[in-house]
């Protein structure tokens, strides 16, 4: 791995719930086919995108202690978008609300 660079305005955003999206937006959650699953479920909107906090990785405890991996452990969780580039999550606010960040190798 290269070189990792974050980017991030810091602005906590707000946690979604499922009633909270729009037809259009839970269209594209189609797994979520109960409504047990549904009630379950956590979102953010970031960067005209609606996220599925269920869908973040964390990173596991046995990825090595180089740089780039120790600056991913800040964070909560991430999901890749590309083998270059993805998007990172750390909750705050007794997890009401999510930081994101993109990440770029």
């Amino acid at each position: 791995m290269s070189e990792l660079k974050v980017i991030t305005d810091n602005k906590p955003r707000d946690v979604l719930y499922w009633w909270e999206l729009t037809d259009k937006e839970r269209a594209e959650f189609d797994y979520l086919d109960t409504e047990e699953r549904q009630s379950e479920a956590s979102f953010v909107r970031y960067k005209g995108w609606v996220y599925h906090l269920g869908d973040f990785e964390r990173l596991p405890d046995h990825a090595p202690k180089t740089p780039e991996y120790e600056t991913m452990r800040k964070w909560d969780g991430y999901q890749s978008d590309s083998f270059y580039s993805g998007v990172l999550v750390k909750y705050v606010e007794d997890f009401e609300r999510v930081i994101m960040a993109t990440y770029l190798v």
